[in-house]
């Protein structure tokens, strides 16, 4: 147990008091925030300029609506889409001259409004780019509207009092929490569930292959052979999986610490932020717990791959089935986040290896039976201590093997050997 000890020491301080794990530990959280809102945020970018749109309106009535329709205005105050009328007659005979209006940029775009619109309901958009999904989902609302009014008038409605009558109902979401009811809006239930299971993946799978290469460097430097001078393979392996992990605590830890204090300077100034951010202090605990069975599951594979390799290029080939493990699982949580409820999502919380994010995701959502959670939990433990031993007996042999990779039969041969 000393031996180990010490092993633990080694790793934790030669990881800890790096640059990386610095820079990680302080940017880690910005990196994760920035991948989940960097698609919004360019998504609201590229609405910053305003569009002009010429509309060639064969009905004759679509065009004087669609400054009403589409009256919204940027931070400056001008209009965000600007429709210009264009002759109908001109374009017939030269439609290509307006083409071309586009392709210079005096235009941003073509609509064309066909004569018959009311019964085909179709448009035409003409574009240097038609990959703005905001831009067509917002024209084809606007428009079906305008279509919708012309059909009530036609047809001797009012389309105001239709629309008073036909008014959308709005649904204040309420959550049950230990039998009380609580406000709790999509929003708010998915953003906090996206952040911790990105973190949950992230650091998973970034100490997991961070073992795998510390296993390789180790073995193709022969400073493996100087500590097996005075350990054996399975404390050296115990005691690089406990120190790396004790690291990932340590990491959880100083990211708690800067969540609550970036949650208290905000609540401050922005009382109301406190209602998007509350979760029970017990998903802490949850959040702590599944990274250990995520970190043990996954970082001993990664550990046997690495014993298993004399190089990075046959490592990253080998981890490759390890990995997807991971990814899988992490595919599918957004699937659970949705409905936690579905029975495939209560039998994979259950199975090894998507336990740690699936089951984790589900407490997030919806709290399970106590007797599931514990019962996912037992499986999952007992699993790590398969795979540990496993993981151990190939070790063994595989640190202190160089040349090619092994096979599948060399493997079981490691596993059998006494």
């Amino acid at each position: 147990m000393n031996k180990i000890l010490k092993i633990i020491k080694r790793e934790f301080l030669t990881k800890v008091f790096t640059r990386g794990f610095l820079i990680a530990t302080v940017l880690g959280p910005i990196f994760i925030i920035a991948i989940m809102l960097a698609p919004a945020y360019f998504m609201t970018v590229t609405g910053k300029q305003p569009l002009t749109i010429g509309v060639v309106d064969y009905a004759q009535i679509v065009q004087e609506q669609l400054a009403a329709a589409f009256n919204d205005t940027l931070k400056n105050g001008t209009l965000r889409l600007n429709f210009a009328p264009l002759s109908t007659e001109d374009y017939t005979h030269q439609p290509d001259k307006y083409k071309a209006q586009v392709d210079e940029g005096a235009l941003n775009a073509i609509l064309i409004i066909p004569a018959n619109v009311l019964d085909s309901a179709r448009v035409t958009y003409i574009g240097k780019t038609v990959s703005d999904l905001d831009l067509m989902q917002r024209l084809k609302t606007g428009i079906t509207g305008i279509l919708n009014n012309e059909r009530l008038r036609r047809a001797g409605l009012d389309p105001v009092r239709v629309k008073e009558l036909t008014g959308s109902v709005k649904i204040n979401s309420m959550k049950i929490e230990k039998g009380e009811a609580k406000a709790r809006g999509f929003d708010e239930e998915y953003l906090s569930a996206l952040v911790f299971l990105f973190i949950l993946y992230m650091t998973i799978i970034v100490y997991g292959s961070s073992i795998m290469r510390s296993v390789i460097e180790e073995k193709t430097s022969r400073i493996v052979e100087v500590l097996l001078s005075s350990t054996n393979s399975f404390q050296l392996m115990m005691g690089k999986l406990l120190g790396v992990g004790a690291v990932g605590l340590v990491q959880y830890i100083i990211w708690a610490a800067m969540a609550g204090a970036a949650i208290l300077a905000a609540t401050s100034s922005m009382p109301g932020i406190s209602d998007a951010v509350q979760f029970s202090p017990s998903i802490l605990l949850y959040f702590i717990l599944f990274f250990v069975i995520g970190y043990f599951t996954f970082s001993t594979l990664y550990t046997a791959v690495g014993a298993m390799c004399s190089d990075m290029q046959d490592a990253q080939t080998l981890s490759t089935p390890v990995t997807l493990f991971i990814v899988l699982p992490f595919m599918i949580s957004f699937t659970v986040i949705r409905d936690p409820t579905t029975d495939l999502a209560q039998i994979l919380s259950f199975l090894p290896f998507f336990t740690p994010l699936i089951m984790f995701v589900r407490i997030l959502i919806v709290q399970p039976p106590a007797w599931e959670i514990l019962t996912s939990v037992l499986i999952n433990l007992l699993t790590i201590v398969i795979i540990i031993w496993l993981a151990a007996r190939i070790y063994r042999v595989g640190i202190l093997m160089y040349g090619k990779r092994p096979t599948l039969p060399e493997m079981i041969k490691w596993i059998r050997y006494k």
